[in-house]
C-alpha cells in the first residue's frame, strides 16, 4: 500500500509539474506573438531587423531613409514630434523637395496653450501642399518631404525668429512644439543636403497664404481657374514669391538687386550661374515667379510684376507718400533654411535653396475644386525650375483639364 501510493504520487506529480510547464510556455509563446504584434503596427517603427549576439546583446541591423531616436523611417513614413502637435513625412530617397505647412494647424493642445500672437490662419494651405505633393511624385517618383504644424498660428508659429520665442511664448508647450518642429525640419534639410552632397541640389518650398487686399472698395477682375468666368474680388490676385530680400529692395532697379545674391534664400543659384544677372534669377522669365506666371499665376517679382510698385489708387497711402503693393518676403524658415550668406541669420552653405510662396485664397486655395486645378500649375513650375536651375530632367504633366488662361 504504501509503495504503490508513493507511485501514484509521484506520476501525479510528473503529470501537474508537465501540465504546469507547458502552461508557462504557452503564455511566454502568446506574450511573444503580441510583443511581435504590438512592434510591427506601431506607426513609428521602420523595417529593422533584430538579432542577438552570442554574448547576448541586441544587435540593430537598420535600413531605411532616414533615422530619429534610433528608429529608422522609410519614404512615406511619419515622424511625430512633441505630443504628435507637429510632424514630417518622409520623402523618397534622393527627393529634391521639401514642402513647409506651417500656419494651417487648428489644435490648441492639451492643456490649451495661450494665444500669443493674433496672426491668421493660412486656411487650406495643407491640403494645398498635399495636392503639390501627390502630383509632383506622379511626374518624379519622388515624393516630396513634408514638415507640418497641427497646432493654431496664434499659439505656435514656427516663423518665429529663435531671439523673440521666450518673449512671446511663455507656455512650456509651445515653446517644446516650436523646437521640436525646426528638429524635424533640420532632419528633412540635413538628410537631403547629404544626399545632395555633390548632386544636383533641392528646393524647399516653405507654402503661406495672405490675404492681401486692395485699398478701400476698390475690387479687380480675375479669371476663374475653374470655369474661366470673370470674377472681381477686394483681394489681390497675386502670389508673393520671398527670396529673403527686403521689400524695399524689390522696388529698386535690376542693377541694384544684381548686388544682392548673397542676402537672398537662393545664393547658391545665383552663385552657380554667376554670369547670369541675378535680377533674372529673382524675376526673369525662368525665375520662380517667371514660372508661375508662364503657367497662369500673377506672381511678384515675376515678369509681369518685377518691381513692388506703388499706387494710392490700389494701395492707399499719400500723393507724397503711395501705398507699396504688398508682399511677404519670405520669413525665419526661409532664410534659415536656405542659402543666405549675408544678414541674420544665415543658412546653408550648400545646394538647397529655399523660397517662400504667399498664396490668395482666390483662384489658389479657397475650395476643392481650386486647389484641385491650381495645384497644377504650381506643380508645373516648381518641376520646371527643379529641371532649369538644378539641371534635373523630369517629366512634367500636362493639364489634365482645361485652361482659362
Amino acid at each position: 500500500m504504501c509503495r504503490g501510493f508513493k507511485r501514484d504520487h509521484y506520476i501525479k506529480y510528473v503529470l501537474v509539474t508537465f501540465n504546469l510547464l507547458s502552461m508557462i510556455l504557452k503564455n511566454v509563446l502568446l506574450f511573444a506573438s503580441i510583443a511581435s504584434v504590438i512592434v510591427s503596427c506601431d506607426k513609428k517603427q521602420s523595417e529593422n531587423l533584430l538579432t542577438l549576439t552570442g554574448d547576448d546583446t541586441l544587435a540593430i541591423t537598420s535600413s531605411g531613409v532616414v533615422e530619429f531616436n534610433s528608429v529608422w523611417y522609410n519614404e512615406g513614413d511619419t515622424i511625430w514630434g512633441f505630443k504628435d502637435y507637429v510632424y514630417l513625412v518622409v520623402g523618397s530617397a534622393g527627393s529634391p523637395l521639401i514642402l513647409g505647412v506651417p500656419h494651417d494647424g487648428v489644435g490648441e493642445g492639451s492643456p490649451v496653450m495661450p494665444e500669443a500672437t493674433t496672426t491668421g490662419r493660412d486656411i487650406y494651405s495643407h491640403p494645398f501642399a498635399n495636392l503639390i505633393a501627390t502630383y509632383f511624385e506622379q511626374d518624379t517618383d519622388k515624393k516630396p518631404w513634408m514638415m507640418v504644424n497641427t497646432i493654431g498660428r496664434r499659439r505656435v508659429d514656427p516663423n518665429t525668429y529663435p531671439a523673440s520665442v521666450a518673449s512671446t511664448y511663455s507656455n512650456a508647450d509651445a515653446i517644446a512644439t516650436y523646437n521640436s518642429y525646426h528638429e524635424l525640419l533640420s532632419l528633412a534639410r540635413a538628410t537631403v543636403a547629404a544626399e545632395q552632397a555633390g548632386g544636383n541640389g533641392a528646393l524647399f518650398l516653405d507654402v503661406h497664404g495672405h490675404a492681401h487686399g486692395y485699398t478701400g472698395s476698390v475690387t479687380q477682375t480675375y479669371r476663374s481657374v475653374v470655369n474661366g468666368s470673370n470674377l472681381s474680388s477686394n483681394f489681390i490676385h497675386q502670389t508673393d514669391v520671398g527670396y529673403a530680400l527686403s521689400n524695399w529692395a524689390l522696388e529698386q532697379s535690376d542693377s541694384y538687386v544684381d548686388g544682392l545674391k548673397d542676402s537672398s534664400s537662393v545664393y547658391y543659384i545665383g552663385n552657380k550661374y554667376s554670369s547670369i544677372p541675378f535680377s533674372r534669377v529673382i524675376r526673369g522669365d525662368s525665375s520662380f515667379g517667371g514660372l508661375l506666371v508662364k503657367e497662369g499665376v500673377p506672381a511678384v517679382p515675376g515678369t509681369t510684376i518685377p518691381v513692388l510698385n506703388r499706387s494710392t489708387a490700389l494701395f492707399g497711402g499719400t500723393t507724397a507718400n503711395p501705398g507699396r503693393r504688398p508682399y511677404f518676403n519670405g520669413g525665419y524658415c526661409t532664410r534659415n533654411y536656405g542659402t543666405v550668406q549675408l544678414g541674420n541669420p544665415t543658412g546653408f552653405n550648400d545646394n538647397v535653396v529655399s523660397i517662400q510662396i504667399e498664396t490668395p485664397g482666390i483662384n489658389v486655395r479657397n475650395n476643392g475644386n481650386t486647389r484641385e486645378r491650381s495645384s497644377h500649375q504650381f506643380k508645373r513650375a516648381i518641376v520646371n525650375y527643379l529641371n532649369i536651375w538644378m539641371g534635373y530632367s523630369y517629366p512634367n504633366s500636362a493639364y489634365p483639364y482645361t485652361k482659362y488662361w
